[in-house]
């Protein structure tokens, strides 16, 4: 799906606790089926230490593929702080936009634990 001539593919923009980076992946991924896995967060997690939100070449994009539509996630630390900036591109609808919200306001305001 490709979004509308003159419309943002932006679903949402925020930010979330460092910490909860891979929950927050994971999470995300479920809402389209797509199975994040370790070799997944390897990828994001070395990517990470090298970006910067001040800076617009400085953000990592990873592309979640899933069986629901395509979402691009985009992530870029904060300088000087323990938060990472996203933002959530692609062509949703109200649901997922609102749980894609959801998410990231979660992963801002709470310290998320894997399940053990």
């Amino acid at each position: 799906m490709q979004a509308p001539m003159g419309r943002s593919d932006l679903v949402h923009a925020g930010w979330i606790r460092e910490r909860n980076a891979r929950a927050f992946c994971e999470i995300v991924a479920s809402l389209v089926r797509y199975d994040f896995d370790d070799l997944d967060w390897q990828a994001v997690e070395a990517a990470l230490p090298h970006t910067d939100d001040e800076r617009e070449a400085g953000w990592y994009g990873y592309p979640l593929v899933g069986e629901v539509t395509r979402l691009d996630l985009r992530l870029a630390r904060a300088v000087g702080g323990a938060v990472v900036s996203v933002e959530v591109r692609g062509v949703v609808d109200e649901v997922l936009r609102g749980q894609v919200e959801l998410a990231c306001d979660v992963a801002a305001a709470y310290d998320l634990r894997p399940r053990q």
